[in-house]
């Protein structure tokens, strides 16, 4: 009797020993799960950044898609960005245009035929590619959502969420970056009312030249002029 009891608590223990392998095995297994796909994107992130910080300066030729999830409707225009660096950039589309030399920030509205003259400010600039290229890291953890072949070349869609609410104005980012080049080709941002900005990228030239007037504004003559910095 007393070596049954034996035999059984030596079962018993060896069953616990193997239960509690059981469970580091399979948590280090989803660990190691979870890990390979931040890796991955980690790694993709860091190569985007490389490619464009690279760069002295980058002109973008885009179109811009704004759709209203209140009304269900939709915008379209076409522009070109340009930028040298993080805080001097030119977007100039059909409705407006954003001058920043890295002090002064011009906003000048077509239709209203008026600009606005304020400091430079670096929460301005959410929803612009110079501004969440540096900040990537940061503020946003990130996400593959897809890899798909988009004319022949694997893509991947990668979703970026800010790590606290007062990060960014936006919910969410999606990003679609072509393997090898890390070149963007197309960004969607999605706000807190769930309206749409999409940028989907026609054009892009590396290092032009840029001279320095393109990130100086001269309101034309006539244009309503509003000074913000007193």
């Amino acid at each position: 009797m007393n070596e049954v009891r034996r035999q059984r608590r030596t079962f018993m223990k060896q069953a616990v020993r193997f239960d509690r392998w059981k469970c580091g095995f399979i948590i280090g297994l989803l660990v190691m799960v979870g890990s390979a796909p931040a890796a991955k994107v980690d790694k993709i992130i860091k190569e985007m950044q490389k490619t464009y910080r690279s760069a002295q300066s980058i002109a973008i030729h885009f179109q811009r898609i704004d759709r209203f999830s209140l009304t269900g409707t939709q915008s379209e225009v076409r522009g070109t960005f340009y930028m040298a660096g993080r805080n001097k950039f030119r977007l100039d589309s059909e409705d407006q245009l954003l001058v920043n030399d890295g002090t002064t920030l011009w906003r000048y509205n077509k239709l209203d035929n008026q600009v606005l003259i304020d400091y430079a400010k670096t929460e301005e600039q959410q929803g612009l590619f110079n501004d969440f290229l540096y900040e990537l890291h940061d503020k946003f953890f990130g996400e593959i959502l897809e890899e798909r072949t988009d004319q022949g070349k694997k893509t991947y869609v990668i979703k970026l969420v800010p790590k606290t609410s007062t990060d960014s104005y936006f919910t969410f980012i999606k990003l679609w970056v072509v393997d090898k080049s890390w070149r963007i080709t197309r960004v969607v941002y999605v706000d807190y009312n769930e309206n749409q900005t999409e940028f989907a990228i026609e054009k892009m030239e590396f290092n032009p030249t840029l001279p320095d007037s393109t990130f100086r504004f001269i309101p034309p003559e006539g244009v309503e002029v509003i000074d913000l910095r007193f």
